[in-house]
This record gives structure tokens, C-alpha cells and sequence, in this order.
């Protein structure tokens, strides 16, 4: 006998031996070593588990669980508590698709859209440059459309795309009333939609009770929605069943993943990059490796943190900035230069206003929201344009049709960093047939492993890609 059951905010699961079903659901802790103290530090990772000891699991894993249980113990009897379904798959009722905007849907995004308004909750999966804003606005209409008086909550990761997304729904037309909160912005609560960036949620989320009565809660780019973030809290705080995640790509670690699919539900609809870009909905991309081997090599010892000796020695080495110089300085169109850190960016910066006629620029996370939002404007309009961008801001969604070509300054081994990264690029652009990436691959110690890893990353995404080696002066 198994049996679900309704407990406070969680579902419980009750049955004799639920042991297995719970060993199912977990992973290594692979960061558990770092964490402990003392002699133990170097023990073996500890386990992190979905279900609790005494059954407790979040709502959006429920269909997970249970369908690994039908497949594991098909003769066992099952029963579900009376709400449970209302929960999971509350549906918009009496929604229907809107789709009477400036902007036409594209198939995938009706599907999309009644996907959501059939299930209620989950995760809309949809490659970066899929237009996830569009489909946003649709779907809200769709609810708007029959109940004039709803209200919604939308998180996006930062101040820039709280202006985007209030700039791209005036754009679209929508007749619901939106408003933006902001440090400097205060919301008007007699709006149907308010768009909020993570920060000032994180540090003014009790300045107001709007939030108890919040119909709809919208995460954009919820692959940040990582477990030890502090606006898990407040996503589950917001009562309203109807909640909605959407992504290009979730994390490959299997406890973050759980993490989103616990609070928003499961992924109710799936469409990739590689499937946008052979229906010709995304410019093709092709990738090339630029492996650097270095007359010297770092130096290696016990006593220090080798990785950041390397990262020092490769931001300030000449060559390997020159070759970067070089590259932007021949390329015609216009170049994002991502960087992992503010040293490796300003000397590219210094090097590339030295010795380039063209127009430089270095968006870095001091910089105002209205400079930043400049600079995208001038690279729409202009052509041979250089923008050196730290990734941590440039590689979520910054909606820049005119780029041509990215170059990946600073390696890394992100799965979701380096498919968001691709994806600032894939936005089709007048005569753009392909975006560039050149991939900078130090022949060093680390250097050589996370390659190894991107590559993997561009075999999964279909994405083509070869390798060119240079040999340092």
C-alpha cells in the first residue's frame, strides 16, 4: 500500500519500505567536503535527498515519484488524497490562447502557452532566442482575457531585463497594466503585473503584503534558482498554486534541477536550440577552437591554489590577449568578448581602445542600468563594434540581435553558462547567416579538462566545430 497525502505545504509520501524509492532521489554531494570541518573535511561526500526520512517531498516532484513507482512496484496499490491533484496540475481555467499581440506566435510558442494554461504550473523549457518574453505576454493575456483583475508576479535575474521586459510588453501591446519595481522604482500595486529583479526581492520582500495575494508567479531564466538561494523562500511563501519557470537550459547538477522542478513543477514543454535552429527560427553557429600552446607554463606548486595561478598567468599573458586583439580587430561585424573576471577584461579593454579604430566598449556590473542599456542600442544600429562583457552579466538574457561573433576569453566549464552564452548570438539579424564562436583553449592544466568539458557541451547541442592550434612567439 503507497499512499500520498497532503502535509502543510509538502506532499507525503507513506508506504512500508520507502527506502529505495528515496535512495532513487538523491545524489552525491560533491561540495559536502568542502563543508565540514576539522579531521572529517576529507570524508566521502554525503548523499542530498528530495524526500525527507519521513516522507516529505515538494509539490512539482510528485509526478516523478510517481511514475518511478508504478514502473518499480506496478502491483502495489496507490492512492492520492483528495487536493493533491489540484495542486500539482491546477490548470488556468477558463483561459483561452490570446494571441491578438503586434508580434505573431510561432507554433511552438502556442504550444507552449497551452501547454501552461493546461497544466498550471511547470517549467517552459525553450531555447535561448525562442522569444520566452513574447510567450509571457501571450499567456497572461490568455489569463487577463478572463479575469481583468488578476495579479502576477514575474522575477527576472536583474535591473536590465526588469526594463526589457516592461519595454517588450508596451511593445507587444498588452492590455494589462504592468509596473516595474526597482530600487529607484517603486510598483503601483493597482497593476495586474509586477516585474521585479532578484535582488530587490531578496532585500524589500517585506515592504509588501501584495505578495499574499499574487495569482500567477513567473520566474524567468529559473535555472538560477539554485537550492541555497535565499528566494526559495519567498517562492514558497507565495501560496498560488499557478506557478511557471522558464529556461533555456536547466542545470546539470541534479540538485538544483530538483530544486526548480520542486518549487515551479515538471517540464511541460521542451524546445531546444538545435530544433529552433533547423526550422530556421535561429542563425546557424559554428564553433572553433583556438588551442594555445605557451612557450612557458605556470608554476605549479603544493602550497598554492594552482587554479588561480593559471587563470593569473593566462589573463596577462601578451600573446594570448594579442591573438584576441588581432581577432576583433579583423572581424568585420560586431564582437562580444566574454570574460570571467574584471582584470582579464580591463587589460583586453586598455589593449583593444589602444590599438583598435573601432568602437570599445566593457560592461561590467558597477555599470549603470542606463548605460548598459546604451550600449545595446549602439550595437543594434552599428556594425564593427567591440563589447568586452563580464559573464556573470552579458550571459542571461541580454537581447542583442546584431552580434556576430563571441569570443569565449576566459574557458570555464559551465554547462548552463556556455549554452546561455551561445544563445546571446543565435537571434536572427538582417543578413546574419551564422554566428562565430571562437573558443580560446589554453594548453595548461585546467585549461585543457574544461575544454574537454565545452566540447561535450557543443557535441550535445548539435553544434558543429573544429580545431585550430597556435603556437606562442
Amino acid at each position: 500500500m503507497i499512499e500520498f497525502t497532503l502535509e502543510r505545504n509538502k506532499i507525503r509520501l507513506k508506504c512500508n519500505d520507502f527506502e529505495s524509492i528515496r535512495e532513487h532521489f538523491s545524489v552525491k554531494d560533491e561540495t559536502a567536503r568542502f563543508r565540514l570541518k576539522g579531521r572529517s573535511r576529507f570524508a566521502a561526500p554525503s548523499r542530498v535527498y528530495c524526500i525527507t526520512p519521513t516522507g516529505l517531498f515538494d509539490y512539482g516532484l510528485f509526478y516523478d515519484i510517481l511514475a518511478y513507482i508504478k514502473q518499480e512496484r506496478p502491483n502495489d496499490q496507490i492512492t492520492v488524497s483528495t487536493g493533491i491533484s489540484e495542486i500539482v496540475k491546477p490548470g488556468l481555467k477558463q483561459c483561452r490562447l490570446y494571441d491578438n499581440l503586434t508580434h505573431e506566435l510561432r507554433d511552438y510558442q502556442i504550444q507552449s502557452i497551452n501547454q501552461a494554461l493546461n497544466y498550471g504550473r511547470g517549467v517552459l523549457k525553450m531555447g535561448t532566442g525562442a522569444g520566452k518574453t513574447l510567450t509571457i505576454a501571450s499567456l497572461l493575456m490568455s489569463v487577463y482575457a478572463s479575469n481583468k483583475s488578476f495579479k502576477c508576479l514575474i522575477i527576472v535575474p536583474d535591473l536590465s531585463l526588469v526594463n526589457q521586459t516592461y519595454s517588450d510588453f508596451e511593445e507587444y501591446n498588452v492590455l494589462f497594466k504592468s509596473t516595474r519595481w526597482t530600487g529607484k522604482i517603486k510598483p503601483d500595486l493597482t497593476s495586474n503585473v509586477i516585474i521585479a529583479n532578484l535582488g530587490i526581492l531578496q532585500s524589500r520582500f517585506n515592504d509588501y503584503d501584495f505578495l499574499k495575494y499574487v495569482d500567477i508567479l513567473v520566474i524567468d531564466e529559473c535555472h538560477k534558482l539554485k537550492k541555497s538561494n535565499k528566494i526559495n523562500k519567498i517562492v514558497e511563501s507565495i501560496t498560488t498554486n499557478n506557478k511557471f519557470g522558464l529556461t533555456g537550459t536547466l542545470p546539470d547538477n541534479k540538485i538544483d534541477e530538483w530544486n526548480i522542478l520542486g518549487k515551479l513543477g515538471n517540464v511541460i514543454y521542451d524546445k531546444d536550440s538545435h530544433s529552433l535552429r533547423e526550422e530556421n527560427y535561429l542563425t546557424n553557429v559554428n564553433v572553433s577552437f583556438l588551442n594555445i600552446k605557451y612557450k612557458t607554463k605556470p608554476k605549479y606548486d603544493k602550497a598554492s591554489n594552482n587554479y588561480r595561478v593559471e587563470l593569473d598567468f593566462i589573463y596577462s599573458n601578451e600573446f594570448r590577449n594579442n591573438v584576441i586583439k588581432n581577432i576583433c580587430g579583423k572581424f568585420n561585424n560586431n564582437s562580444l568578448v566574454l570574460v570571467n573576471h574584471l582584470v582579464h577584461g580591463d587589460a583586453l579593454y586598455d589593449k583593444l581602445v589602444k590599438y583598435s579604430d573601432k568602437q570599445v566598449f566593457f560592461v561590467k556590473g558597477e555599470m549603470e542600468v542606463e548605460v548598459r542599456d546604451k550600449i545595446k542600442s549602439i550595437m543594434e544600429v552599428n556594425n564593427n563594434v567591440i563589447c568586452i562583457a563580464m559573464s556573470s552579466i552579458f550571459s542571461t538574457g541580454i537581447n542583442i540581435k546584431n552580434i556576430h561573433m563571441i569570443i569565449f576569453a576566459s574557458g570555464g566549464k559551465s554547462f548552463v553558462r556556455t549554452i546561455q552564452s551561445i544563445g546571446r548570438g543565435l537571434r536572427l539579424h538582417g543578413d546574419k547567416d551564422k554566428l562565430v564562436i571562437i573558443d580560446i583553449v589554453d594548453n595548461l592544466k585546467y585549461g585543457k579538462r574544461h575544454a574537454e568539458k565545452r566540447q561535450d557541451i557543443y557535441k550535445l547541442e548539435k553544434i558543429n566545430y573544429k580545431s585550430t592550434e597556435i603556437v606562442e612567439i
